[in-house]
């Protein structure tokens, strides 16, 4: 990075940056999974209508997205569920992370994903979505029945996941990113619910145009991709 950007960028960050403090860190086993728990002092989230996106500091004048869920708004706490599966930056940040680090982030923005009042939300994605549809599914109404799959890697994450979360999404085994999840996507009867699509983007296209190829949906996909 030349002279010039890192002055445009350090600019940017003594305007903008926040700061947060990590509360706990929780690897699962084997430790390609983690959960951060944060304090937010800055946030009010009691605003928060649709699933959100943090952009965190991981590394010198490098950012990741990750999606805030499972907050509280009085105490202004949340946790980050993070797949470390993937060598890089965030993967290096979040292996290295430990209670009373404190986070720096540049601001949190909406995404387009929010349940529909009434209408079943059916989510699919790879570990990398795990927290975005949990967020999802704390947003969604008495009314609104979220569910879905997620795949993991790691029987072992699947256990956690199963064991430390109470919802509708279900954990399944990732033997191929493509046929993992259509093939379960393939055993349900779908009408005219709102499908919820998050991480890998390649496994994200193959689901859509799966989706748009059966005669029984009717319903709307809404897509977010993580990484490629």
């Amino acid at each position: 990075m030349n002279i010039i950007k890192k002055k445009a960028l350090s600019i940017f960050e003594n305007q903008l940056l926040k700061q947060g403090l990590v509360l706990d860190v929780r690897s699962w086993s084997p430790a390609t999974f983690f959960e951060v728990d944060l304090h937010l002092p800055h946030v009010d989230m009691e605003k928060w209508q649709t699933v959100q996106h943090i952009k965190v500091k991981v590394a010198e004048y490098t950012y990741r997205d990750y999606t805030p869920t499972l907050w509280d708004t009085e105490t202004r706490t949340c946790t980050l569920c993070i797949n470390s599966s993937q060598s890089g930056p965030g993967s290096a940040w979040v292996s290295s992370l430990k209670r009373g680090d404190v986070l720096s982030y540049v601001g949190i923005g909406s995404t387009f994903h929010k349940p529909v009042a009434g209408k079943r939300s059916l989510c699919l994605g790879d570990s990398s979505s795990a927290g975005h549809f949990l967020a999802l599914n704390q947003l969604a109404a008495a009314d609104t029945e979220v569910c879905g799959a997620i795949s993991f890697g790691q029987q072992s994450h699947i256990d956690e996941f199963a064991s430390y979360f109470s919802t509708r999404l279900q954990p399944i085994r990732e033997k191929n990113r493509d046929y993992s999840l259509v093939s379960w996507l393939e055993q349900q009867d779908l009408a005219d619910e709102t499908v919820y699509i998050a991480g890998h983007i390649p496994t994200a296209i193959q689901l859509r145009k799966h989706l748009r190829q059966r005669n029984d949906f009717t319903g709307t996909i809404k897509l977010q991709g993580f990484w490629s």
